[in-house]
């Protein structure tokens, strides 16, 4: 397997199926590369594929947790990046991603042992774990078990709630922060809500 760098110096040389192809082979080089900058330019695999305008690199980093708006030396996140290049339709996916992390509680992880979670409760979409992942939240992390069910935003980042809820991820008040639709869909299948409360 190749390293990091030479991952790195692969995709800025525009070899993206090669890169791609590297990180579905190895999710844990995936999620190295992930954290990866550039010693010198502080760029990321993620100002890399927003060079590029790699909408399947993008969304692969982003699903790992390369932070939406980390700063490369010159100042620029991966959308400035994007948008000089003439790839706005990326710029807007970037900044759309970086909406999911707006608060330090959804901050990306340093750990690549740690997958990123999201706030982006308008997305939820239902998935269950083939096996036991670790998602960052707040200043630790949440498990969900292999089996377990949790949801999802549109790159694929568990969207987890007040005190780590993730099925179904609820605000201060134990109510669901997801669309009532799929939280009726998962009622409905005989699962429990954990995390809800249940009114008087």
């Amino acid at each position: 397997m190749s390293s990091v760098e030479d991952a790195y110096a692969l995709a800025k040389a525009g070899r993206w199926t090669t890169v791609i192809a590297m990180w579905r082979q190895d999710e844990w080089f995936a999620r190295r590369c992930s954290r990866y900058s550039q010693p010198h330019s502080g760029w990321t695999f993620l100002h890399q594929a927003a060079y590029f305008g790699n909408d399947a690199a993008c969304r692969e980093m982003i699903r790992l947790g390369t932070p939406a708006n980390a700063l490369g030396a010159d100042d620029k996140m991966p959308a400035a990046v994007a948008t000089s290049r003439g790839h706005q339709a990326i710029a807007e996916l970037l900044h759309h991603a970086a909406q999911g992390a707006i608060d330090s509680l959804w901050s990306a992880p340093d750990d690549p042992a740690l997958l990123p979670s999201s706030c982006l409760w308008d997305e939820a979409r239902e998935r269950r774990a083939s096996q036991a992942i670790s998602i960052k939240y707040g200043g630790g992390h949440v498990d969900i078990p292999a089996g377990g069910h949790y949801y999802v935003d549109s790159f694929e980042r568990v969207l987890v709630g007040w005190h780590g809820s993730y099925d179904t991820p609820c605000g201060m008040d134990d109510y669901p922060m997801i669309d009532d639709a799929v939280t009726r869909v998962a009622a409905r299948a005989g699962r429990p809500q954990r995390g809800v409360h249940d009114p008087d």
